[in-house]
């Protein structure tokens, strides 16, 4: 009897454990917003899955199979609104779209009676670019494809085009097409609104997840954005390391054009409920029809 106890008392604390143990999930996109958490990753403390397209993110929502959950802000609103118990804990990138061109001193106002391509009709991409054309009086005619590389392989074949691209394939673009020069959305969107650039990605934490672990997760990810920015060169080194898929010239150069930054929830939820009524106006559908309520922020 004394051994069945003995050994119950082991399994118990072998248990206990595992579950100590066991890694936070975190499921993150491609691109600026796997850039944004990538020392977290690196430190092999979190289970990460890097993702293409949003898909999958929608499908983590779905079956809550993981502890954070980085995606489009609007996204997160929509599964929000569609009763998801994930709540908004930061924002981690704020644009990276760019208006492209070979043009000689490329400005907005070149851009009247042009024809511009256009990846991603209706979604955040086309809301940024119309809001920016209308606030500056623009009357382009916009050609939409079916994806970013297919917008990219347009100023391939014909420099003369003006295109819609966004970083990091802006960068890589770079290297197939000489002398292109660029009109910065955000800088655009940011003049236009007075509440800075709009926050594109976000972090959202499980409900149920608690707080001290959101916090700390919170800290991490903020010191990781911090390490991103003052340095592009190691970052694009480790990024490497880790199979990110672009090379080392490419990161670097992506890192500084990718506005990737780290304010909390509280902090940016003005400028992000004034980019949610932007979406809203263009719409709805985007945001789930209406702007989350206070139970979306974590504070």
């Amino acid at each position: 009897m004394k051994k069945i106890f003995i050994l119950t008392i082991l399994l118990f604390t072998a248990l206990i454990s595992c579950n100590k143990s066991e890694k936070l999930k975190i499921i993150v996109p491609a691109g600026a917003p796997a850039l944004s958490q990538i020392y977290l990753q690196d430190s092999g403390k979190y289970d990460v899955d890097i993702v293409n397209g949003p898909d999958p993110l929608v499908a983590a929502f779905g079956s809550e199979s993981h502890d954070f959950i980085f995606a489009p802000t609007n996204l997160g609103a929509k599964v929000y609104n569609n009763g998801i118990q994930y709540k908004f804990i930061a924002a981690v990138t704020f644009g990276n779209y760019y208006l492209a061109s070979t043009l000689d001193n490329f400005k907005i106002e070149d851009l009247q009676n042009k024809e511009i391509i256009c990846f991603g009709k209706n979604a955040t991409s086309d809301i940024v670019l119309n809001y920016v054309l209308d606030g500056n009086s623009i009357q382009a005619d916009i050609i939409y494809v079916d994806s970013l590389d297919m917008a990219n392989s347009e100023l391939v074949i014909d420099n003369d085009k003006i295109i819609l691209s966004a970083e990091p394939a802006l960068s890589v673009l770079k290297t197939k097409v000489e002398g292109i020069s660029t009109i910065d959305l955000q800088a655009e969107y940011a003049e236009l609104s007075g509440t800075g650039s709009y926050p594109q990605s976000g972090v959202f934490a499980k409900a149920n997840l608690e707080d001290k672990i959101i916090d700390d997760f919170l800290n991490k990810l903020e010191a990781s954005v911090e390490d991103v920015n003052q340095d592009a060169e190691g970052t694009a080194s480790l990024a490497v390391e880790l199979d990110y898929n672009f090379t080392y010239d490419v990161l670097v150069q992506a890192i500084s054009q990718s506005n990737i930054d780290f304010e909390k929830a509280e902090e940016v939820k003005t400028s992000l409920e004034y980019y949610f009524n932007i979406i809203m106006e263009m719409n709805p559908a985007l945001v789930g029809g209406k702007l989350p309520d206070e139970g979306f922020y974590y504070s």
